[in-house]
């Protein structure tokens, strides 16, 4: 016999094992630690929808993933509150259309782990009622001449004529907000902070400095009176460099998959040893053992 389960009951199954494995230390970044409260995912959800006066902190389902590598959230934060799934990204580094290719897996793994939880069935004749998406992407730095929305189709695929338009992601971007709310204080929290790495640093006088300005402004001054919040401002510099290290591995991976391939190449049309490939390559000895254990 089948149950029919409100909205509210089916989100609470989408994630609910992994949530409670989220790692919420040094790692998190100022955005995930604060909107991982779901007091405070209330008033942004406030902020983003002002004619919605009914919704409680009750009716709120986080859905953030998790990526394991890092231990940090794939997507900043992801939420379901009755029929609409939110899910926000931060951008703090220098701005990308890439952002609208990132949100692609957001959507279908939790999607697929909604499917999952909840035992629909995507082959039976039934429309399925799922939650449709809202997507944000918050972006604290100068807008310059940045637009309001971004689109998959337009942005990336470069096609303008609606008709031709088969698959889609929209999103919104959000510079800043009504002036006080949760995610206006977020973005000058972010300004303030900004400001005060470029006079001190990446250095704890910069962190003390960033909460005692925000705090003296009554900006997140409830927040960041928490002791684990500068830890967190801390570890945020530790994470934008775990980062840097993985994307200069990743770059020196694909590096030595050329190197790899050419002495293969080398190899097969020349008729070379592995070690004349080298020669005419002129790689180093000190990388050629570990290349010859590679071929």
């Amino acid at each position: 016999m089948n149950i029919e389960r409100t909205p509210k009951q089916m989100a609470e199954a989408v994630l609910t094992p992994l949530d409670h494995q989220v790692n919420r230390n040094s790692k998190d970044s100022v955005f995930c630690n604060l909107f991982s409260d779901p007091k405070y995912v209330l008033e942004l959800y406030a902020a983003l929808h002002p004619e919605d006066d009914i919704t409680d902190v009750k009716d709120i389902t986080l859905v953030t993933l998790e990526n394991q590598i890092l231990r940090a959230q794939y997507n900043d934060l992801g939420f379901i509150i009755g029929n609409r799934l939110m899910i926000l990204v931060e951008e703090q580094s220098a701005w990308s259309l890439n952002v609208l290719i990132r949100f692609l897996p957001y959507l279908g793994e939790t999607y697929q782990r909604y499917i999952r939880n909840n035992k629909l069935d995507v082959y039976g004749a039934k429309k399925l009622e799922i939650p449709h998406p809202e997507l944000y992407v918050v972006y604290p730095k100068d807008r310059k001449n940045l637009p309001d929305e971004i689109s998959l189709s337009k942005d990336i695929f470069g096609i303008t004529d609606p008709d031709h338009v088969f698959v889609d992601v929209r999103v919104k971007i959000i510079y800043d907000s009504k002036q006080g709310d949760i995610l206006n204080q977020y973005i000058v929290f972010c300004r303030v902070f900004d400001e005060q790495i470029r006079l001190y640093g990446r250095t704890e006088k910069a962190v003390r400095e960033t909460i005692r300005i925000c705090r003296d402004q009554n900006v997140l001054k409830e927040y960041l009176a928490k002791e684990e919040v500068s830890n967190i401002m801390f570890g945020a510099f530790d994470k934008e460099y775990q980062l840097q290290l993985l994307r200069e591995q990743e770059r020196e991976e694909g590096r030595e998959e050329e190197k790899l391939s050419s002495i293969r190449n080398l190899m097969e049309t020349l008729k070379l040893t592995a070690q004349q490939a080298m020669d005419a390559l002129k790689i180093s000895d000190a990388d050629r053992k570990r290349y010859l254990t590679m071929l």
